[in-house]
């Protein structure tokens, strides 16, 4: 293999072998990769600064060198899903074995906070095998159209999924260290998307949120909050179908229904006459409804509204950015919040019978 050293492990072996010990090792197997990996010290949870690379023909790989202070760094083989997550301190022999074709990875050795992460990893691990076997049940119940078994194994499935989640909470609570916070930042999309970013940053003790890492998530777990229920939804100004500016604070009412879809969205149209007749028994109680389309072209639009009797609030930006999508993170339609008098989000993702039910709470007789 062919090793672009780091700077540091060449003054390393000028000085001695005293210090080569001092000094930490990663080394191991990536199966099934040919060609180069990366070895990355993380400046933003987008970018990364490359302290060594290698080239190999059968996957192996090995990095040597000196640190003054612990740090994460990431493996990475160019061209596959790996990305690795490692945690360099002096003294540690960290062994490495991962596989192309899955994100799970095995590791082993290094110092305390290595330590932690091969905990988590074994915990990733574990939780991966018996989704696997729900999973192959589930394939097979599905194909002999036997519903009971799917209903029943869905619902096996999303108990392995709740069970992971609180397993992972107790390992935030009690790993107050850069590992913790390097765990949420692995997660950042599916917890964003999930709305449970704010949730598990809240988990961190001092320590994670004073790492590199735990400051990087600071100010998109702040977001979070305020996208999720108990905050304040952010506000945003939009053009009605007539070009008229509406802001989402500047409608009031006592219960708010921000309803995100489009004309093209078929579960969104079917879900309108129920909004419509929820909108209808209490609008007069104070509810009002805020539709935003993500549709680009406003005829098709202005034709929906108008077909389907979206009598309430209608705003689009159409194809000038759909600002508010992205600060919501909506990943898919319909998609709604339900917002108090101080535009507080007091629920999120109803429909049907369950979004009826919710609003008539609102408003007791």
């Amino acid at each position: 293999m062919n090793i672009k050293s780091i700077a540091i492990t060449a003054l390393l072996a000028a000085v001695g072998v005293s210090s080569l010990s001092a000094g930490y090792t990663v080394s191991g197997n990536i199966s099934g990769h040919g060609g180069r990996i990366l070895f990355l010290r993380p400046t933003s949870l987008e970018k990364a600064d490359t302290l060594a690379n290698v080239v190999t023909s059968d996957g192996s790989f090995k990095f040597t060198g000196d640190v003054t202070a612990p740090f994460e760094a990431k493996i990475i083989a160019v061209g596959t899903q790996v990305d690795i997550p490692v945690f360099i301190e002096n003294g540690a022999d960290i062994k490495v074995d991962a596989k192309t074709d899955s994100r799970l990875v095995r590791t082993s050795g290094g110092g305390a906070l290595q330590q932690c992460r091969n905990a988590y990893n074994n915990l990733e691990i574990e939780t991966a095998a018996r989704r696997d076997s729900v999973n192959n049940y589930y394939r097979t119940t599905y194909d002999l159209n036997d519903y009971f078994w799917v209903v029943q194994l869905k619902g096996a499935l999303q108990q392995e999924n709740d069970r992971f989640e609180a397993a992972e909470d107790d390992f935030l609570s009690k790993n107050d260290n850069m590992v913790s916070a390097s765990v949420i930042a692995q997660r950042l999309n599916t917890l964003t998307r999930n709305k449970t970013l704010h949730k598990k940053y809240s988990l961190l003790g001092p320590n994670a949120l004073a790492s590199e890492r735990g400051k990087m998530l600071k100010e998109k777990a702040e977001l979070s909050s305020q996208i999720s229920v108990g905050g304040i939804a952010p506000d945003f100004t939009m053009l009605t179908p007539d070009d008229k500016p509406i802001t989402l604070h500047g409608i009031k009412g006592k219960v708010k229904i921000l309803d995100f879809w489009a004309s093209w969205c078929g579960p969104c149209r079917a879900e309108t006459p129920n909004v419509k007749a929820i909108y209808d028994d209490f609008h007069s109680k104070g509810l009002e409804v805020i539709s935003v389309s993500l549709d680009t072209s406003k005829a098709a639009w202005i034709k929906a509204i108008e077909k389907d009797g979206m009598n309430w609030h209608n705003a689009s930006e159409l194809d000038k950015g759909n600002t508010a999508r992205d600060v919501y993170k909506v990943y898919g339609i319909p998609y709604m919040l339900i917002l108090d008098e101080n535009n507080r989000i007091i629920s999120e993702g109803l429909r049907g019978e369950r979004l009826r039910e919710f609003i008539a709470s609102q408003f007791p007789d």
